[in-house]
């Protein structure tokens, strides 16, 4: 019985102190990952990393998975929402949005060269098949996605004009590549 309670004790001793490690080492906004994969990423899977009170970590941005290879959902999201962030430092919202830019720019290239492949369906499309319509760039595909997600799917194309930053102009460039 007292070996049962050492290992007991062992156990709430090592999950507590290794909890305590993953939320001291700070965390980024990220749309589909769970928390904890978040807390185990290494830094450099973030745009910008800025060290707060206490030397703690405050990581923003990430978009590289635990592989470190890039996840493009992930890099267009962290883009979309980067005017949401708060900045110990302002000056780094300007590294992070180059550093996503650059990466950004070079899956644009490779998006493009395949080019658009029949019409995007709005009420399934990812964040990489918003960005390749005309006028819908990094912001408004999360605008688009997270409008879905709390109002459920569109009942006719023209329905995505009921998502902020869509109006009759960007609507009209893109109405004959989208289907729902």
């Amino acid at each position: 019985m007292k070996q049962i309670n050492k290992v007991l004790v062992f156990c709430v001793i090592f999950f507590g102190a290794f909890a305590l490690f993953l939320w001291s080492k700070g965390s980024g906004i990220c749309q589909e990952w769970p928390d904890l994969t978040i807390h185990l990423l290494p830094d450099s899977s973030f745009a910008v990393v800025e060290s707060g009170e206490a030397g703690k970590k405050l990581r923003h941005c990430p978009h590289h998975d635990l592989n470190v290879k890039l996840d493009e959902e992930q890099l267009i999201y962290a883009l979309g929402t980067l005017d949401k962030k708060i900045w110990l430092d302002p000056k780094n919202s300007k590294i992070a949005k180059k550093h996503l830019e650059n990466h950004y720019d070079k899956i644009m290239k490779k998006i493009m060269k395949k080019g658009l492949q029949g019409t995007v369906d709005i009420n399934r499309a990812g964040l990489t098949e918003l960005v390749i319509l005309p006028h819908i760039g990094p912001v408004i595909a999360v605008k688009i996605v997270k409008y879905r997600n709390m109002h459920g799917m569109f009942e006719a194309i023209e329905d995505i004009k009921k998502v902020e930053g869509i109006g009759n102009s960007t609507f009209n460039a893109i109405r004959h590549y989208i289907k729902h």
